[in-house]
C-alpha cells in the first residue's frame, strides 16, 4: 500500500454554491491503479438525529468528472470518510470536492475537511482486487433529500471453493423503510439497521471479474448484466426494502471503500460492533423518524436501543423450528423474550445470528440474573404433512457467542458469556437455562 504526500490542499469556507470547493488535490500515479481517499471532516451544527440539519453534502470530482456524492452522517464531530476514486492510470490526477447546497440540509451549510490522504493500491496490494471489484451504489430515488436508507459501510467476504475465489459485497444501510416492522426488526436481527448483500463476482488470478450474481428486487439472485466503470459494477437501490437493479441511475451515487470481513464464526451485525458508529447513527435515525416510544408497542414504534439485551448465537433449525430467547433479572420475577410472543419473530435461520430482547427499562449488565433458550413450531401444523414434519423438529444450539448492552453512546459494552456444555438439541416445546459468567 502507497500513502501519497498531500500535494496541494485548499480549504475554502467561503459562502456560495455548487461552486464553493472544499479540497483541491493532485497526485502522480506510476502504475496503474485504485485509487481511494480518506478524509477527515465534520460538519459544525449537523447532527443525524436532527430533523433539518440532518448533514451537509459535497460531491467528489475525479480530473473533472464526477465520481460520487458524499453525506457526512457523523455530524459535527471529526469523522474519517473513506471513498473509492476508481482506476486511475500512469500520470498526473486531481480530485476537487465542492460543497452540494442541493443535496445538504438547510441547516448544515458548512463542511470543515482536517485533514486527507490518498492512497494507491495497484496488483500487487493485497487489497487491490477487494477494492477494484466493488460496487457503486445509485441511491433509491425516494431517499434522495431525505437523509434515510443511505449507506454507511460496505464490507467484503473473500469466499473460495477449491481454485475459484469469489468477493461478496454487503451494505449496511442506516435503516428500511419497506420490509420488516421496526419491531421485527429487532426480535429477528437485532439491529434497524439494513444489511443486505449486494453482488458477488468471481475473480480470475489477476483480480478481474469473471462472472458476478447480485440481489434483485425481491431478494432474487440474478446474473449481473450492467454496466463497469473499470472492474465496479455500476448498480442501483431499486426497492424500499434496498434490493438491487444493474440497471438504472438517479441524481446521487456513492463509491465507498470496502471494508474486509471474515463472518465464518459470528452474524453479518458483528461488522457493525467492529465499527460501533454504525450503532450511533442507527439510533439516531430512529429518535428523528418518530420510532422512539416508552410505550409497549408493536409496528413502527420501538423502545429506546439501549433498553435491549443483544445476544449474538449459532444454531441450526431443522423440519420447521424456530429458536428464540428470554432473559431473567434480579429481583424481578418476569422473564423477558426475544420473540414478544409472536411466532414470526422467532428466529428460523440457521447459522450465526443476532436478536434482542426489550427490557423493561436502563440496566447494567450484571443486573442479568438467568438466561434460556426455547425451540418452538412458528405456526400450528395443519396438514398431515405438516404434522409428520414437526415431529422430527428441532434446535440445535452450537455456541451463545456474545451477550451485550449498549452504553451511553450506542456502542456495544461488555458481554457476558455464556457457556453451553457443547451441542444442545431441543425438541420443539423445550427449554433450557443457559450458564453465565459476566467476562
Amino acid at each position: 500500500m502507497k500513502f501519497l504526500m498531500i500535494l496541494t490542499i485548499l480549504v475554502c469556507a467561503c459562502p456560495g454554491g455548487y461552486s464553493q470547493s472544499l479540497l483541491e488535490k493532485r497526485f502522480k500515479v506510476t502504475v496503474e491503479s485504485e485509487a481511494v481517499i480518506e478524509i477527515k471532516a465534520r460538519a459544525p451544527g449537523s447532527s443525524w438525529r436532527g430533523a433539518g440539519r440532518e448533514a451537509a453534502a459535497a460531491t467528489v470530482f475525479v480530473d473533472r468528472l464526477r465520481s460520487q456524492d458524499w453525506i457526512l452522517f457523523g455530524g459535527e464531530g471529526d469523522f474519517t470518510y473513506r471513498l473509492m476514486l476508481g482506476r486511475v492510470k500512469p500520470g498526473e490526477h486531481e480530485v476537487k470536492i465542492l460543497f452540494n447546497p442541493f443535496q445538504s440540509a438547510p441547516q448544515s451549510r458548512k463542511i470543515e475537511i482536517r485533514d486527507s490522504r490518498i492512497r494507491l493500491l495497484d496488483r500487487r496490494d493485497p487489497e487491490f482486487a477487494m477494492v477494484a471489484n466493488a460496487p457503486v451504489l445509485y441511491a433509491r430515488q425516494n431517499t434522495i433529500g431525505k437523509f434515510t436508507d443511505i449507506p454507511l459501510l460496505i464490507y467484503c467476504e473473500t469466499i473460495r471453493n477449491g481454485s475459484l475465489t469469489s468477493l461478496r459485497y454487503t451494505m449496511i444501510f442506516s435503516n428500511e423503510d419497506g420490509g420488516t416492522q421496526t419491531s421485527g426488526l429487532m426480535s429477528r436481527w437485532g439491529r434497524t439497521t439494513d444489511i443486505e448483500w449486494v453482488i458477488e463476482t468471481q475473480i480470475d488470478e489477476e483480480g478481474n471479474p469473471l462472472k458476478s450474481i447480485y440481489q434483485g428486487v425481491n431478494h432474487e439472485t440474478k446474473n449481473f448484466k450492467g454496466q463497469y466503470e473499470g472492474n465496479h459494477p455500476v448498480m442501483l437501490v431499486a426497492s424500499d426494502n434496498n434490493n438491487f437493479s444493474d440497471q438504472g441511475q438517479s441524481e446521487m451515487r456513492f463509491a465507498l471503500t470496502p471494508v474486509a470481513a471474515d463472518l465464518s464464526r459470528a452474524p453479518r451485525e458483528h461488522v457493525m460492533d467492529l465499527h460501533p458508529w454504525t450503532h450511533t447513527i442507527m439510533a439516531q435515525e430512529m429518535v428523528r423518524e418518530g420510532k422512539i416510544t416508552d410505550e409497549r408497542t408493536l409496528g413502527a414504534k420501538i423502545n429506546d436501543l439501549r433498553n435491549y439485551l443483544y445476544i449474538d448465537a449459532g444454531s441450526t433449525q431443522q423440519n420447521g423450528s424456530a429458536i428464540s430467547f428470554a432473559v431473567k433479572l434480579k429481583n424481578n420475577p418476569l422473564w423477558h423474550t426475544s420473540d414478544l410472543g409472536i411466532g414470526s419473530y422467532k428466529i428460523d435461520r440457521s447459522g450465526y445470528f443476532r436478536t434482542s430482547i426489550r427490557l423493561p427499562g436502563r440496566i447494567s449488565i450484571d443486573q442479568i440474573e438467568k438466561i434460556a433458550a426455547r425451540c418452538d413450531l412458528p405456526s400450528s401444523p395443519k396438514t398431515r404433512e405438516e404434522v409428520a414434519r414437526a415431529a422430527t423438529a428441532f434446535c440445535e444450539i452450537s455456541s451463545v457467542d456474545r451477550v451485550f448492552l449498549l452504553d451511553d453512546r450506542f456502542h456495544p459494552g461488555k458481554s457476558l458469556t455464556v457457556r453451553p456444555s457443547g451441542a444442545i438439541k431441543l425438541l420443539h416445546g423445550e427449554m433450557i437455562e443457559l450458564p453465565i459468567v459476566l467476562q
